[in-house]
């Protein structure tokens, strides 16, 4: 997509938005924050972990609905999965109980090594589709898997700009 790397002379004309950060630090550097949107969890069918799909009507002029959606279905993918119950899960359960539970000291859980998967895919589409855009997912471990939080960054020459934040919930219909 870049024909060539920008410099930062001709990177501070861009707008904001379309900056290209070359990693999370950066953008959390050379921006402030400016609002925290968050995606609640999804309690129609039941505890399983699963977030809303709702489009949060901050994010309009920052991302594509798409691409919004896309994440967020991928994460209720990978949680579905690191929830499920199979032979694996059953092989570590027994080996648990056959080594007091020691077995997790030298091993690491099927659901410890989707959680790792989910954190890379995060941090994944924050370096490549939202830090872009001025957001920055925060993986939802962080917060005990109760919500997705998304931040959205301001560039800090930009008149305006409130440096609080303030909450979306998303709330499902029960």
């Amino acid at each position: 997509m870049r024909s060539a790397p920008r410099t930062a002379a001709r990177r501070t004309t861009l707008p904001f938005y379309h900056q290209s950060f070359h990693n999370l630090q950066e953008l959390r550097h050379n921006a402030s924050l400016s609002n925290k949107v968050f995606v609640q969890r999804d309690y129609t069918e039941g505890t399983v972990c699963k977030f809303q799909t709702k489009f949060p009507s901050e994010l309009d002029s920052r991302i594509e609905r798409t691409l919004f959606e896309d994440t967020v279905k991928t994460l209720n993918n990978y949680y579905a999965e690191a929830e499920k119950i199979g032979g694996q899960s059953y092989l570590e359960g027994c080996l648990a109980c056959a080594t007091a539970y020691l077995i997790f000291l030298c091993m690491e859980t099927r659901y410890e090594k989707v959680l790792k998967k989910i954190s890379h895919y995060i941090q994944e589409q924050n370096e490549k589709i939202y830090a872009p855009r001025g957001l920055l997912i925060t993986d939802p471990i962080e917060r005990g898997m109760r919500v997705i939080e998304i931040s959205i960054y301001e560039d800090r020459g930009s008149s305006g700009s409130s440096s609080g934040s303030s909450s979306t919930t998303c709330s499902s219909g029960r």
